[in-house]
């Protein structure tokens, strides 16, 4: 399972290379849309890493926590997302909310797992 658990944070990493790269491709640069969206990447880039280092320490339950809820937070961008273009199976966001939700569930799994050594 851990490498199914960090295949999905490299997939979080891919997905948002992707989106990076949309991004420079379609919107003009410098206007405030690119700008945001540059900015949002950047949390994917930053929870992506996160669930590698998570999977690697199961014993951390800080970063378990940090990576767990900031992914809560990442699935929810991906469906306003899906909302905002009246579309929740576009590859776009459909591919972020369901890395999300599987990391999300490693997330929770070592997060009871140390609560049940603790």
């Amino acid at each position: 399972m851990k490498i199914v658990d960090r295949v999905f944070g490299v997939l979080l990493i891919l997905a948002t290379c992707g989106h990076i790269a949309g991004t420079l491709i379609w919107l003009p640069a410098m206007t405030g849309m690119w700008v945001w969206s540059l900015g949002a990447a950047l949390c994917g880039l930053v929870l992506g890493p996160l669930h590698l280092v998570r999977a690697n320490r199961p014993c951390d339950r800080t970063v378990a926590l940090i990576a767990t809820l900031g992914t809560v937070g990442w699935f929810f961008v991906a469906l306003s997302f899906g909302l905002s273009v009246h579309h929740l199976l576009d590859p776009r966001p459909l591919t972020h909310m369901i890395i999300s939700a599987v990391l999300v569930g490693f997330g929770l799994r070592t997060l009871m797992g140390n609560a049940a050594r603790t």
